[in-house]
């Protein structure tokens, strides 16, 4: 009867320390798993999404932490623009078309009145970037691309990005059989590029654009320019500027304009 409660005893002291290290296991396994958790839902939330809130008819982040600045994009669709009207009415900033290359033939062309709009709105005290709206197949065309703008953009200062503007043609064109990793190669090449050259570089498009014709973890290392026409911001993972309307008006361009919103981390 003695051997069985020795016995007994000395099970019962083997067990504690397994209990013990099975317990600190299990919290281990939880404290991690909770750690990947916060991380995740920080990256799919980068934003504060209720903050982007319209304010005087312009679309703003009311968070003290950024600065928010409002500004619009324009090409020669939109025609001769009368700058010192939309600087008086608080625009910030102008994304500037620079040129394109054509969608079937792929010839380059410049934007015919960027030069215009370019002097006009630095004289107006406006921020000036651009696009170019890119139909590259290969790495030698996004070369010629980035010379192409790089020559346009030397006379001026620009205190906006530079920007790599890829989009799917209503009507088909050169771009349409590239795979995913073709577009994100070309779009990883101009952006590295521009940066070479002192600029700030940007990918351009909307969220089908960005998630399903890009490898969004790979080009998502440079600024990103989403297209969204709403109210509601769509997007958690993190951008640099919003283009939320493309039916804005503005004194001093006639028609619809595109309004854009850009955010800095101060």
């Amino acid at each position: 009867m003695k051997r069985k409660i020795k016995m007994s005893r000395v099970l019962i002291l083997l067990m504690i320390p397994l209990l013990c290290i099975g317990w600190i296991s299990v919290h281990f396994v939880y404290d991690r798993l909770t750690k990947q958790e916060e991380v995740i839902a920080e990256k799919k939330d980068y934003y504060q999404l209720n903050s982007f809130v319209m304010e005087n008819g312009w679309m703003t982040y009311k968070d003290t932490s950024y600065t928010s600045m409002t500004g619009i994009d324009v090409s020669s669709h939109n025609e001769s623009i009368d700058w010192s009207a939309v600087k008086k009415e608080g625009i910030d900033f102008a994304m500037l078309r620079v040129g394109y290359r054509g969608a079937q033939e792929g010839i380059l062309h410049e934007d015919e009145l960027f030069d215009k709009n370019a002097k006009e709105a630095t004289q107006n005290y406006l921020n000036i970037g651009v696009y170019f709206f890119s139909s590259a197949i290969s790495a030698k065309e996004i070369d010629e691309e980035v010379q192409f703008v790089l020559s346009k953009i030397s006379p001026y200062t620009m205190n906006m990005p530079v920007v790599f503007d890829m989009e799917e043609f209503d009507q088909g064109g050169r771009i349409d059989d590239l795979s995913t990793k073709q577009r994100t190669n070309l779009a990883l090449r101009f952006c590295q590029k521009i940066k070479e050259a002192g600029y700030t570089p940007m990918i351009y498009g909307n969220m089908t654009w960005l998630y399903e014709n890009y490898n969004f973890e790979k080009i998502s290392k440079y600024p990103i320019w989403l297209a969204s026409y709403s109210k509601k911001c769509p997007m958690k993972d993190q951008f640099d500027m919003w283009q939320y309307s493309n039916t804005g008006k503005v004194n001093g361009i006639e028609g619809d304009v595109d309004i854009d919103l850009y955010l800095k981390k101060k």
